[in-house]
């Protein structure tokens, strides 16, 4: 769970959903149990449902994404407003209080919030330039949603694998704050600080209108 590219590497959201249960958690196989919309904090010990890939174990720190709870379910495509209110969270395993191959109930704590609106002052600036985008000009014809100064990039392949980015506009420039990658058997997401080329993404922007695979919202 470590890379050179970015400065935090995790699991995306679809990996793990939070509940205000404690001890009492519904059975595995219920779809029809009650997501939380009170966000983590530093400190606190939560209940959560783990879905396959999730590999961790007890006692291991390691990094979520966190989106509230209804763009959770629909993307922040649906919930723009919901953006500035996801964070990267740390936690560690305290507790499995149920499992299968698939899926588990746990309870975690909260050893830290980082908000993911804020990572261009947090992280230092990457050049990104090179190692960040060749996935997304291998799947081509990016879909990009625009939402007062942050774009939501998603290019993929038949809904098997793809990858989406989270970049945010400033100066002019666009610096890319959350990286996507999933497939079969990984869901992951990292975080950091990446400047991008300014003519590669305008270029894609273009791309996008053209194609009419380009929205705004206000």
């Amino acid at each position: 769970m470590e890379s050179e590219l970015f400065d935090i590497v995790g699991f995306e959201n679809d990996v793990m959903e939070w509940s205000d249960y404690e001890n009492e958690v519904p059975p595995l196989d219920d779809p029809r149990w009650i997501r939380t919309d009170r966000p983590p904090l530093q400190g606190q010990v939560r209940t959560v449902k783990v879905y396959h890939p999730f590999y961790m174990m007890i006692g291991e720190p390691f990094w979520m994404l966190y989106t509230p709870v209804s763009s959770s379910l629909n993307g922040w495509d649906s919930h723009p407003e919901e953006i500035e209110h996801s964070s990267f969270v740390r936690c560690s395993i305290e507790r499995v209080l149920e499992r299968n191959d698939y899926k588990a109930w746990l309870r975690v704590k909260v050893l830290e919030v980082l908000m993911i609106k804020d990572y261009n002052i947090r992280f230092p600036v990457r050049d990104g330039s090179n190692g960040y985008l060749e996935d997304f000009e291998m799947f081509g014809k990016p879909y990009i949603f625009n939402y007062r100064d942050w774009l939501f990039i998603n290019a993929g392949a038949q809904g098997d694998l793809g990858v989406w980015g989270l970049v945010k506009r400033m100066d002019s420039q666009y610096h890319m704050l959350v990286y996507g990658d999933w497939g079969f058997h990984r869901s992951n997401a990292f975080g950091g600080n990446i400047l991008l080329p300014k003519h590669q993404i305008e270029g894609w922007i273009e791309q996008a209108l053209q194609n009419n695979r380009y929205e705004t919202v206000e």
